[in-house]
C-alpha cells in the first residue's frame, strides 16, 4: 500500500494533465493521480475492515486478579492502526471536494463539459455522499476504548464489547454503501481487473470479500 502511495505521488509529478489540474486545484477524475489514489484507498479500506475485529479481543479475563479487564497492548495497537486507516478516509473526503466531474446534462452532446468550479463540486458532493463519508470516518471504536470504557460502571469487558459491536457494525453499513461505487470505478479504470489479468481481479475480489466479513469472538 505504501509503494502504491509512492507511485501515486510520483505519477502526480510526471503526468502533465495532473500538473495542470493541480494549478487549478481541481483533480481530473480520469487522471492517473486519482486512479492511483482510488487503488490505495481501496487497500486502506480492506485493511481497516480487517483490523476492526481486533477491538473485540481487547476485553479479556485477567487471570492474576480474577476479573475482567482490557488488554492494554492490543488496545493501543488497534487504536493506532485504526487511526492510520481513518486518515485515508479523511484524505478521500478532501479529494472529493477537489475532484471535477462531467456535467450529466452535457454528456449527450459528446465528451461532455468538465466542471472545475469549486463551489459546484462542493454542492454536488455535499448533496450526495458527504454525510455517509463523515459517519464512516468517525473514530467511534477509539472513543469507546479510550474514553467511555475507563468510566464504565460494572463489568468493563462485557459492557465495552457490547458497545463495540454497536459502533463497528453501524459503520459497516455506510462503508459498504461507499465502497461499491469505488470498486466499480477502480475496476473500470485499472488494468488489474481487465480480461488479460483475470486472476489478479479474482484474487482482489476474494480478498475484498474476506476483509469484509469480520469474525466476532
Amino acid at each position: 500500500m505504501f509503494l502504491l502511495l509512492l507511485n501515486l505521488l510520483r505519477s502526480d509529478k510526471l503526468t502533465k494533465d495532473q500538473s495542470v489540474a493541480s494549478n487549478k486545484k481541481v483533480v481530473d477524475p480520469k487522471g492517473r493521480f486519482l486512479q492511483n489514489w482510488n487503488k490505495a484507498f481501496m487497500l486502506a479500506y480492506i485493511l481497516s475492515v480487517s483490523l476492526d475485529p481486533l477491538f473485540f479481543y481487547i476485553p479479556v479475563i485477567d487471570n492474576n486478579n480474577k476479573c475482567l479487564d482490557l488488554d492494554k497492548t492490543l488496545k493501543v495497537t488497534a487504536c493506532v492502526l485504526r487511526s492510520v486507516t481513518d486518515l485515508f478516509y479523511v484524505f478521500n473526503i478532501i479529494f472529493h471536494f477537489r475532484t471535477g466531474f462531467i456535467a450529466p446534462s452535457s454528456r449527450v452532446y459528446g465528451r461532455g463539459e468538465f466542471i472545475e468550479d469549486s463551489s459546484t463540486i462542493a454542492k454536488r458532493y455535499l448533496s450526495s455522499y458527504f454525510m455517509i463519508d463523515v459517519i464512516t470516518v468517525l473514530p467511534l471504536p477509539q472513543i469507546v476504548i479510550l474514553i467511555i470504557a475507563p468510566n464504565v460502571n460494572g463489568p468493563i469487558a462485557l459492557v465495552t464489547k457490547e458497545m463495540l459491536k454497536i459502533v463497528i457494525f453501524a459503520q459497516y453499513v455506510p462503508r459498504f454503501c461507499r465502497i461499491i461505487p469505488l470498486y466499480k470505478e477502480v475496476e473500470r479504470t485499472s488494468i488489474f481487473f481487465n480480461n488479460e489479468n483475470a486472476w489478479g481481479g479474482t484474487a482482489f475480489y476474494l480478498f475484498l470479500r474476506g476483509g469484509s466479513n469480520p469474525m466476532v469472538a
